[in-house]
């Protein structure tokens, strides 16, 4: 299969042939001259002016073709004058990287338009390998491989798994864990608590106590402690920052509890959550697989869906549920450290240091 390259940064063809012909990955470069491509006319007259803008105009018809200067692995030099090897060599050599392609040179009777040099070239592109292990929509290069690009394709046919990206216990998860699925950092919460308390404290009329619990600015200050924990005023606020929905898998009820969706956003990301703790939802090639393939950000489609990824994601869920990874809060049974007084649930201990004065510094076990 061959397909032409064209395009406008290079001269017109002066005939019936393409600038370029790509089979496979290699490139057909023509016989390129130093026109300008603007107005057909040479740059000058001299060798090496002509020389330069030749050079130019194969790097457009390399790039439009999807290589290089480096791609090239045998150029074609025809002179007007075998005299001008030197002059036009020391322009060639900026253009072209080691290893030097391959060359030759010759001298013809004339060449088109009175030109001084024509030069034509092969080029090799990367190949690519392309994979379609799992459900992702955009793609991921990869070119550490000299000479090989590997292309990862996801699309929504693939499933491959999700898995469980854990995030460090220091009571900032629920930031990190969307720091990570939005931007692949999880050393994100003090840009994302700097980002809710700006955006409750410019809008006191809907963050108001009611709302909030607290005074919006003793709310502002709060949120900015790294001690604080987020939820669900949290979430939304960052969904609405990212213009992505952020769906939120409990592992005790299985529910999803989805932020932003009124706004039908295009996009979702999605964390886990155990009773105290929120992790990352990402979708891998396999087991295992490095955490730079992970895909975390889904196209939602028709019924706001995101496909298999959404099914997926809820067996992982179900999994986790089976094997009770998770903390019921509303029914754990608690220790204070000071005085053996026991309470259940999470909802007594918040209470206890209120009623039991002298216990109100201390932690329960």
């Amino acid at each position: 299969k061959k397909e032409a390259v064209k395009t406008d940064k290079a001269p017109a063809a002066l005939g019936p042939y393409s600038q370029a012909i790509k089979s496979n990955n290699l490139v057909f470069v023509s016989g390129v001259l130093g026109l300008i491509p603007e107005t057909g006319k040479f740059v000058s007259e001299d060798v090496e002016d002509q020389t330069e803008q030749v050079l130019k105009n194969m790097g457009e018809i390399l790039k439009a073709s999807g290589g290089d200067y480096s791609s090239v692995v045998k150029t074609t030099i025809m002179l007007a004058d075998l005299k001008d090897f030197k002059k036009v060599n020391d322009i060639y050599a900026k253009y072209f990287p080691a290893p030097f392609p391959a060359r030759a040179t010759y001298q013809v009777a004339a060449l088109p338009l009175d030109a001084r040099i024509e030069i034509e070239c092969i080029a090799e592109l990367p190949k690519k390998v392309e994979l379609q292990p799992y459900l992702l929509n955009n793609n991921y290069e990869a070119d550490n491989l000299p000479g090989i690009a590997f292309r990862f394709l996801f699309v929504d046919t693939m499933e491959g798994i999700v898995v469980r990206r854990v995030i460090p216990s220091d009571n900032s998860c629920l930031f990190n864990a969307v720091g990570y699925v939005m931007d692949h950092d999880k050393k994100k919460a003090p840009e994302l608590r700097q980002v809710i308390a700006a955006t409750v404290a410019s809008n006191p009329e809907k963050y108001n106590e009611a709302f909030l619990g607290k005074p919006n600015s003793e709310y502002c200050t709060w949120i900015l402690d790294s001690e604080k924990w987020g939820g669900a005023i949290e979430l939304s606020i960052l969904a609405d920052y990212y213009g992505r929905e952020i769906a939120a898998y409990d592992i005790q009820t299985s529910r999803c509890d989805l932020y932003g969706q009124e706004r039908k956003y295009s996009e979702r990301a999605m964390l886990i959550y155990d009773g105290l703790h929120y992790d990352a939802l990402a979708m891998s090639p396999f087991e295992d697989a490095p955490e730079e393939f992970d895909q975390t950000i889904f196209s939602v489609q028709k019924g706001r869906t995101i496909g298999p990824a959404e099914g997926l994601a809820l067996n992982l869920v179900k999994e986790q549920q089976r094997k009770r990874s998770y903390t019921d809060t509303a029914n754990f049974t608690l220790r204070c450290g000071v005085c053996q007084i026991g309470v259940i649930g999470q909802k007594a201990a918040a209470m206890y240091p209120a009623v039991n004065y002298f216990c109100r510094d201390q932690h329960f076990v």
